[in-house]
């Protein structure tokens, strides 16, 4: 007969476990911090999975449950459809949303749909950014200002010209145009003609791609995984400061 298994042993593991991760995560190590932060990041993805196969959600079965669920929903689904194309983006990649868009409403509406979203998407970024003084970041040295007006002073070019080229996230143009001191007219004049190529393209593509994308369980675990991490980030730095001052 096998001897019992007192609590306090069967909980050591766990305890260890949790000690040992919060040594990896209070490390002098950057390497070793960011190693923590991706296995909290792993953890999390396995979870929401988890979280998703046990309740089973109608419209992330896949991408085509997902597509009946916003038609079937009238304007409530196209409003929930631009938001998503609005928010989702500042932490994921855009192109499987409008895509899904294109596949829900059609091309000509999912392109009209997918722009007022890019449109909403841009201008949060934009202001996101403003908010957040980044832009005053870049040093008072002679180089930094002569750069600076070279983008302000080129500014519709340049971010027209990254936006055509339908490679670099819209995401990252829009904070790079915020943070270098675009001013904001400029910035929209370009990014209204700039949007409209890759939006074109995956709307017209959308229902022939949509289901071979990657599960929109998989997507979207990815997003809240994004958001968290972020959530966590910021939470590390704000304890920092206060252990700091």
């Amino acid at each position: 007969m096998k001897p019992k298994t007192s609590l306090k042993q069967r909980v050591r593991p766990i305890i260890q476990t949790v000690g040992w991760y919060k040594g990896l995560a209070e490390s002098d190590s950057r390497i070793e911090r960011w190693l923590s932060l991706c296995l909290l990041g792993l953890l999390a993805f396995i979870s929401i999975l988890g979280m998703f196969q046990i309740l089973n959600p109608y419209p992330l079965k896949d991408w085509f449950y997902l597509k009946i669920t916003l038609n079937s929903m009238g304007y409530t689904g196209v409003l929930s459809y631009i938001m998503m194309v609005a928010i989702l983006p500042l932490f994921s990649p855009l192109t499987l949303i409008i895509v899904t868009g294109a596949a829900a409403f059609g091309p000509v509406k999912g392109f009209l749909f997918s722009y007022i979203g890019c449109i909403l998407n841009a201008n949060i970024a934009y202001f996101l950014v403003k908010v957040l003084s980044i832009e005053d970041r870049w040093g008072n040295g002679r180089r930094s200002v002569q750069v600076k007006k070279a983008i302000q002073q080129h500014g519709y070019i340049i971010v027209m010209s990254l936006q055509l080229t339908t490679i670099i996230p819209f995401t990252l143009i829009n904070a790079a145009a915020a943070g270098s001191g675009i001013p904001w007219k400029d910035f929209m004049k370009a990014t209204s003609i700039g949007l409209c190529p890759c939006i074109l393209l995956y709307s017209v593509m959308g229902t022939r791609l949509v289901s071979d994308m990657v599960s929109p369980r998989v997507y979207f675990a990815g997003v809240f995984v994004i958001i968290f991490i972020l959530v966590v980030i910021a939470l590390r730095k704000k304890n920092a400061q206060r252990a700091a001052a």
